[in-house]
């Protein structure tokens, strides 16, 4: 499935809670609860909660949404209409939300803490496989010390009080933003310290970084690494925005080794994603202002979660591994238009996804590859006309940094 993020950012409107008082008094505890295996595997956590009237509502537990929302199907139920919000989903771009007075929510028989109000939209556009009826957001999360333990794909709440006394693994402090309330963390990845929103909404990545950032780290792997290709690619997203994701085989993080590791660029914050939590048993005190990192579930990451779901359907599987072989091959026989036959030093290719369908043939990826040293860009369209047809190179030029085209090759 195309990978989304959903933060919606919206004013501060909802942190006064419906179901208990502030963090003064601790909300009720919910029993532990299941969610689905696939979190964390491109999915978001989905958890079944219900309404007063026992009415069952498929929602999404986003830490990176400010407060709860509704499908518009569900205003009818609502009562009267208090007013419109502005929201924004960074892939689909932004929308006029309505507000509603919130109903309660409830997790079994638990009324969970939310704020005073709820939006609404259409939330469809969110999935085609699930019917998302609403979002959690951290109106209702901040109340709650949450574990969330994906080897056993269940959602415990603790008591935030004692949670410290039990062996949680690593401990990291978390800040609150001033404007909307969402959970940060300042932490060491890729050897800098840097500010990263706590975003279980963010299902494709493990880490996304500001443009420039990114760009600095793309650049330093790309200096770093010899023989091995980078793969990366770029999805236009439904709102026209162009994002980019690299996989890398492996990272260090705390001394330990992050295999098939995705890095994507983030236009607002720097993001802590779900991908990234899905490889620890996480505790995520909102109270104590804490969270806990306890290494676990490392093979599902060294063995199964691995570049085939990164390229994400079987055609592209296949054919942009084959393509950069044969880009490869081109450049070891001197044939790759731009590079000198004996030229030596590293390259990385990245691919963008194209407008044609990726489940058929024909089929054309465009490549981007990057000579260590040199801030031009060669660009190589390779094509594929049938299934079992040999590959070929369609067209070649290069381009300055800010993509200017310097020179068009002819192509063998």
């Amino acid at each position: 499935m195309k990978i989304i993020r959903a933060i919606i950012a919206s004013a501060c409107l909802m942190f006064l809670c419906s179901c208990a008082t502030r963090d003064s008094v601790r909300p009720s505890l919910p029993a532990e609860t299941a969610f689905n295996k696939d979190a964390g595997r491109g999915q978001w956590i989905y958890v079944m909660l219900h309404l007063e009237n026992g009415k069952e509502l498929l929602f999404i537990a986003d830490t990176g949404t400010t407060g709860a929302v509704l499908d518009k199907s569900l205003e009818p139920i609502l009562g009267k209409r208090l007013g419109t919000r502005k929201a924004n989903y960074p892939f689909y771009g932004k929308v006029t939300a309505n507000v509603y007075k919130a109903p309660k929510l409830y997790l079994g028989s638990t009324c969970l803490a939310t704020g005073n109000r709820i939006l609404t939209d259409d939330l469809s556009r969110l999935s085609s496989d699930r019917p998302i009826m609403g979002i959690l957001g951290m109106d209702c999360l901040r109340h709650y010390c949450i574990q969330l333990d994906f080897t056993a794909s269940k959602i415990r709440f603790l008591d935030p009080d004692h949670s410290e006394n039990e062996n949680l693994g690593e401990k990291f402090l978390l800040t609150y933003t001033y404007f909307d309330g969402l959970t940060l963390i300042h932490m060491n990845l890729f050897g800098q310290s840097n500010t990263y929103l706590v975003d279980t909404g963010d299902t494709g990545d493990d880490v996304a970084l500001k443009p420039k950032l990114f760009e600095q780290e793309l650049r330093k792997s790309q200096e770093q690494t010899s023989s091995q290709f980078i793969f990366s690619r770029q999805i236009k997203t439904p709102a026209g925005v162009l994002v980019h994701e690299v996989f890398f085989p492996g990272i260090v993080f705390n001394g330990e080794d992050c295999t098939n590791f995705i890095l994507g660029d983030s236009p607002g914050r720097n993001l802590l994603g779900l991908r990234f939590l899905s490889r620890h048993l996480t505790t995520l005190n909102f109270p104590k202002r804490t969270m806990y990192l306890q290494r676990s579930n490392v093979e599902s990451f060294a063995d199964k979660d691995n570049i085939t779901n990164f390229l994400g359907n079987t055609l592209d599987y296949i054919f942009v591994p084959e393509a950069v072989k044969f880009l490869s091959h081109l450049k070891e026989q001197g044939q790759l238009p731009g590079w000198l036959k004996d030229e030596r030093g590293e390259v990385s290719i990245f691919w963008t996804q194209g407008e044609d369908s990726p489940e058929v043939c024909p089929i054309s990826r465009t490549f981007i590859a990057t000579k260590k040293g040199d801030v031009s860009k060669y660009h190589y369209v390779v094509v594929q006309t049938s299934k079992n047809s040999a590959l070929k190179l369609q067209k070649a030029w290069r381009t300055d940094a800010s993509g200017h085209i310097l020179n068009e090759y002819p192509v063998p």
